[in-house]
């Protein structure tokens, strides 16, 4: 039987940008596959949102998409989900607000932003790389099924 676990704010979940140990790593595994824990009250634990958490579980491999694991139709129905989502809309004004600053410089001309562009593309590149060795991890397991 799952129970409700009451979620913080999201000023509680402060290690958002930090480093992932090898222990704590280990800990989430065995949190989430030993003692079968939800990722709210794994993201407790080790001050991380419950969407990093569940996001973290997908890159060990132990679900396939974040929204499988376990808790996270709660997480996503949760105050603290709206709180996150509130404050990256915010986020997301500041930086257009930014962006707009960056593009018009002080006579008004637009300011060429050559750095910026070649980030995005790395970005974008990455996750294009991310996305076809999943495709071809799918392919795979369906050509290794059929062999069977």
């Amino acid at each position: 039987m799952e129970y409700l676990h009451k979620m913080n704010r999201l000023v509680y979940y402060n290690r958002q940008k930090e480093y992932w140990s090898e222990k704590e790593l280990q800990d989430i595994r065995t949190e989430y596959e030993t003692k079968e824990m939800t990722i709210s009250a794994i993201a407790d634990i080790h001050h991380r949102t419950p969407g990093s958490i569940s996001y973290k579980l997908k890159n060990l491999g132990l679900i396939t998409h974040s929204t499988e694991s376990r808790g996270y139709l709660d997480y996503k129905n949760s105050d603290l989900y709206k709180e996150i989502v509130e404050k990256g809309k915010s986020s997301d004004e500041k930086k257009v607000n930014k962006e707009v600053k960056l593009k018009v410089a002080t006579n008004g001309v637009p300011v060429s932003t050559p750095f910026r562009e070649i980030h995005e593309m790395r970005n974008e590149i990455t996750d294009l790389k991310k996305d076809v060795k999943e495709v071809l991890r799918l392919i795979n397991a369906i050509y290794d099924f059929e062999s069977q």
